[in-house]
């Protein structure tokens, strides 16, 4: 059990029907460890400042970075290819450098998305749910995007059994505004890749399990 008996979950989710993936992938740490973990990635944030001259308050999206979609630097001269690429590489190795983190990522092939959204969260909630009833701890879940009446729905439905351990609904954040969402997102890019393996971008398969793995030894799980 940890001192404080709680565990944050930072969410998000990825996926595309065209390959039939949906997954949802989480950073866990208990509050006494936050402080430390967000001065590293801070510290990360300033570190691109001085590099790439990406301000600190510009979001990073791993999708965009990844594929040369985004140009978050004033420099210009970043490469948004090679450059967004390698940012992603250092920010997930940095989110592997943390030693109070855990991390997981639950997946689902095929069926219809909307609802293999919907049942793999249920089934990600009540993953979870077991895991801190062993702890004897209690747990939230903070993750990306604009409130989602599907998943809302799912995680009332979790509530209404008895000794439930996850408080509240999902606290949803924008990632453009929320630091640790936007290190959920690296790590969902990364678990993503190792799943659908796109022989386009075949240098990153291996990406999440050099990196998150550290913080995930049985990998992606099918729910």
């Amino acid at each position: 059990m940890t001192r404080t008996g709680f565990r944050l979950y930072y969410l998000d989710d990825s996926g595309s029907p065209d390959s039939g993936y949906m997954t949802f992938t989480w950073l866990a740490l208990e509050p006494e460890h936050w402080q430390q973990a967000h001065q590293r990635w801070l510290g990360f944030r300033r570190s691109l400042a001085r590099r790439y001259r990406i301000p600190g308050s510009t979001p990073l999206h791993a999708t965009d970075l990844a594929g040369g979609r985004s140009r978050p630097s004033t420099d210009p001269d970043f490469d948004t290819r090679a450059h967004g690429a390698a940012i992603v590489r250092e920010g997930l190795e940095v989110i592997a450098g943390l030693p109070w983190c855990a991390a997981g990522t639950a997946y689902r092939h095929g069926g219809d998305p909307g609802k293999a959204k919907a049942d793999l969260y249920r089934a990600v909630v009540n993953h979870l749910d077991t895991g801190l009833h062993a702890d004897g701890s209690m747990g939230m879940i903070v993750m990306d995007g604009a409130a989602d009446d599907r998943l809302i729905k799912a995680h009332r439905e979790h509530h209404r059994a008895r000794g439930r351990k996850i408080i509240e609904q999902p606290q949803f954040q924008l990632s453009s505004k929320h630091q640790w969402v936007q290190m959920a997102d690296f790590a969902a890019w990364a678990a993503y890749q190792s799943l659908v393996r796109n022989p386009a971008k075949a240098q990153t398969w291996d990406w999440y399990a050099h990196t998150i793995g550290r913080h995930d030894p049985h990998g992606p799980v099918d729910l």
